[in-house]
């Protein structure tokens, strides 16, 4: 028997949904393989010595490794198409701000995407943003809170260094050659905040695709907020499944790992602290979504066999991610754009293929037709 929860609220709208706009109706979110490795680092907090082996469950094919030759803790990934390294230099300030960092990160990046980033390259060497703003989205209750968030986040923020190298497709590759800093200092003045980007390195390396927020999910609670920004990262990378068959699905177990809930075994009540994580994060969300967008649902359903351990729980189940409104036609749009410059791209290919074959027959023929002035010389010559 496969027990289907689906928690839907009701449709009541919020008071004031200032930011769903018909023009702007979510965040636009930058993102690649080195923005989603900063925020597993974030996410991880003091456990980062584990991470490796927690993401040995979900990404066989990815390998990860800590190591602190240098004094401070030096975490590694590597991929196909990545190699990444991150150091922390105070891996205290983690232990107690990296909640807020992982939201400041993503609010960062969209800030250096619409103010200081033009065709992969910075423009300007600063961000800034009002301390209303971040009330206004629902990220503090107060310009008092918001203050205090932003100087710990930001303490967080500045105290990392990245580098490596993305493959973003046969022609792209994008590098950060040696440990830097991506945020070099930050501030408030006269109720505005400000961050300073490091102009040194290649922001490429951050800025691959694109995909869309909802604007509650500065709203959520942290959980809840891991888990949205989760679902639409890959969603982008389902898009066809989204326009084939109208949903996707994530395990459970992945989902484990990024919420970094506890590991089951020798777990006294996986249930209070594994499952009911993961059907509250789905329930807030649900909320959330129908009270911002109530034409606009994304319908989640955590589907798994009754009576199943938790393993079998983590290892069979999963939810399944549909969309419907806004939602849907954006990403079905994706899909269309990305499958069209797939397709031109291999009528480019198809086409350098058929010049290059048809240079050949003509460099052929123009030997061959040399070779046989030649022997035409020489036969004449004998005569």
């Amino acid at each position: 028997m496969i027990s289907r929860k689906n928690k839907h609220a009701s449709n009541e709208q919020i008071s004031n949904p200032s930011s769903v706009t018909k023009d702007k109706c979510f965040f636009r979110m930058p993102n690649s393989p080195a923005s989603n490795f900063v925020l597993e680092v974030l996410g991880a907090g003091a456990d980062i010595p584990n991470l490796p082996q927690r993401k040995k469950q979900v990404a066989r094919s990815t390998e990860y490794e800590v190591t602190n030759d240098a004094g401070f803790p030096l975490v590694s990934m590597e991929s196909r198409n990545a190699k990444i390294e991150i150091e922390i230099s105070d891996i205290d300030k983690l232990a107690g701000s990296n909640k807020a960092a992982k939201k400041f990160f993503v609010f960062t990046l969209m800030k250096i995407n619409e103010q200081a980033l033009y065709d992969g390259k910075l423009t300007r060497d600063y961000i800034s943003f009002s301390l209303e703003e971040l009330v206004n989205i629902g990220f503090y209750q107060s310009v008092r809170s918001a203050r205090t968030g932003f100087l710990s986040a930001m303490g967080t923020l500045t105290s990392i260094k990245i580098c490596g190298s993305v493959k973003q497709s046969k022609q792209k590759q994008h590098f950060v050659k040696g440990l830097s800093v991506l945020f070099t200092e930050s501030w408030i003045s006269k109720g505005r905040c400000y961050v300073r980007l490091n102009y040194a390195i290649s922001w490429s390396f951050l800025f691959h695709y694109f995909t869309i927020l909802p604007h509650y999910y500065f709203r959520l609670p942290n959980r809840a907020a891991d888990l949205l920004y989760y679902i639409f990262y890959l969603a982008r990378q389902h898009t066809r499944e989204l326009e084939r068959q109208g949903y996707f699905t994530i395990s459970l177990r992945a989902i484990q790992q990024k919420l970094q809930l506890p590991d089951e075994t020798g777990n006294n009540n996986p249930a209070r602290t594994i499952r009911q994580p993961i059907e509250d994060a789905v329930q807030q969300i649900t909320d959330a979504h129908n009270r911002f967008y109530p034409e606009d649902h994304a319908c989640i359903l955590t589907i798994y066999s009754s009576g199943a351990s938790i393993t079998d729980y983590l290892i069979d189940g999963y939810l399944r991610i549909a969309f419907t409104g806004i939602f849907q036609k954006t990403f079905v749009s994706i899909s269309r754009n990305t499958a069209e410059k797939i397709e031109a791209s291999q009528k480019r290919r198809a086409h350098i293929t058929e010049m290059a074959i048809a240079s050949n027959k003509a460099k052929a023929l123009r030997d061959t037709a040399c070779e046989a002035c030649i022997d035409n010389t020489d036969e004449q010559g004998d005569f």
